[in-house]
Order: structure tokens, then C-alpha cells, then sequence
């Protein structure tokens, strides 16, 4: 998964470094990550996991990192599991 978010933001976010070079807490504001980065990229996040972030998990420390955004993705598809199986 690690490989799979760096790849997304390297494509959607223009970082001080590639995101293959980071460790997976480098904080991601301090190399440049914007507010309106933080969007695109959690759209794409999203997109490619196809999953669906809760509300609650719509804010600034879930992408200030790669295992930030990892661990949302992670606790987001067991929900959507769920929903899925509740339908």
C-alpha cells in the first residue's frame, strides 16, 4: 500500500522530494503540501482504493503523512465492507 500512495502522490502533488525517497512519517506539509494539495490528494487516494474516507477522517493530519493516509485507507475499507453487507 505504501509503494501505491507514493505513486499517487507523486503524480498529484509536486513535493521538495519524490515521495519514493520518504519515510513513511515525513511530514508531507513541511515538504510543500498545500491545503488544496491535501484535497487533490485525497480524492486520488480515494479514487484508487476505491473507498470512501468518513467525514470525520476529512482533515489535515490524515494526509500529513504516508502512513497517515495508509492507516485512513485501512480503517476505511472494513467500513465499506460493511455497508456493502448491510445493503
Amino acid at each position: 500500500m505504501i509503494n501505491a500512495i507514493q505513486t499517487i502522490i507523486d503524480q498529484e502533488v509536486a513535493l521538495a522530494i519524490p515521495a519514493a525517497h520518504l519515510t513513511p512519517r515525513a511530514d508531507l506539509y513541511a515538504l510543500g503540501l498545500s491545503s488544496f494539495d491535501a484535497i487533490r490528494l485525497l480524492v486520488a487516494i480515494e479514487r484508487a482504493f476505491k473507498v470512501e474516507l468518513p467525514r470525520e477522517m476529512l482533515k489535515r493530519e490524515t494526509v500529513a503523512s504516508i502512513a497517515s493516509i495508509a492507516k485512513a485507507v485501512a480503517a476505511a475499507k472494513p467500513a465499506q465492507a460493511e455497508i456493502r453487507l448491510a445493503a
